[in-house]
């Protein structure tokens, strides 16, 4: 559930603007099954139901989906490579792909105090 969490975070709303798709997730390995949604500039998903009439169907092993997560393969290379199987519109699934932002994972949380009589 975390991840589809972390690709709502990432997504630019600016960009998702008069956009809707439906993709199903299916991982093999765990029997988990998703559908995410992408409308009015909102990712949301459900668990456990697929979406009848998706655009796509992406499914991949909770390895293959960790990878992602950690940014270790992209999602096109783990498609190229077979690790990541797309049924139906992949474009549609490359276009969710291209709606996200990208930040580093990790950031400072504090900063140090400017010293004083220093820039701000």
């Amino acid at each position: 559930d975390l991840f589809f969490d972390y690709l709502a975070v990432r997504l630019d709303a600016e960009r998702a603007e008069g956009k809707s798709l439906t993709i199903n997730w299916v991982l093999p390995d765990t029997g988990e099954r998703y559908a995410l949604t992408l409308e009015h500039c909102a990712l949301t998903y459900r668990a456990g139901r697929p979406a009848p009439a998706a655009d796509a169907t992406v499914t991949l092993d909770r390895p293959a989906l960790d990878r992602l997560i950690l940014r270790e393969i992209a999602f096109a290379d783990a498609v190229t490579a077979g690790v990541v199987v797309v049924d139906g519109d992949a474009g549609r699934v490359a276009e969710l792909f291209g709606l996200f932002d990208d930040f580093p994972l990790m950031f400072p949380v504090v900063e140090p105090r400017p010293e004083a009589g220093g820039p701000a």
